[in-house]
């Protein structure tokens, strides 16, 4: 068992574990193997799966000391992402109601009056609009812009508080830990 020792030691020294620290946490792995093997139970009963993979072993224990920093999660970037994704999704959902909201009402009923003219050969004095919603299809465009701004706008509140929730308590803070070379001990 001494060559898992060693392999230990080797990731503790790779990680920057102070010596002293890297030499406690050696002589308690060795005694707790030694041990072990007197009482006849197998390395595995004793440090679980970490038993096949020493850096790694090494390095879940160092972190749970406080030694070093435990590695960034791999998967929570590209949750993220379809997180913003989907936000960013719902905020093209709520634009496009919000417009198709304001199109609708600006050519509805009240639109479609015409001015009085004295003379019907003139011309209007409004300029034509670039863009116009015609309501002759039988589909109410208000009621379907406003429905449109109201799911995006209820999806964009769920995803952020959804999300607040995901990230959990203490991820916007600023604060760090970082180590105290002497004694290993955390200083905020």
């Amino acid at each position: 068992m001494s060559e898992f020792v060693d392999e230990c030691r080797r990731e503790w020294k790779r990680l920057r574990v102070p010596d002293p620290i890297a030499n406690e946490m050696a002589a308690d792995l060795a005694a707790d193997l030694a041990e072990a093997e007197a009482e006849g139970v197998s390395a595995e009963e004793v440090l679980g799966s970490g038993a096949f993979d020493p850096r790694a072993f090494a390095a879940s224990w160092a972190a749970e000391r406080g030694v070093v920093q435990p590695p960034p999660a791999r998967e929570r970037r590209p949750r993220r992402s379809l997180m913003q994704l989907a936000i960013a999704a719902l905020a093209v959902i709520t634009v496009s109601g919000a417009a198709l909201a304001i199109l609708a009402s600006r050519s509805g009923p009240a639109a479609a009056i015409a001015p009085l003219r004295p003379d019907a050969s003139a011309r209007p004095t409004r300029l034509a609009p670039a863009f116009e919603v015609h309501g002759d299809s039988g589909v109410d465009l208000h009621a379907v812009g406003s429905m449109l701004l109201l799911v995006g706008l209820v999806g964009i509140v769920l995803l952020v508080l959804f999300w607040l929730l995901w990230i959990g308590p203490g991820q916007w803070s600023r604060r760090r830990t970082y180590l105290d070379e002497g004694h290993g001990s955390a200083s905020y």
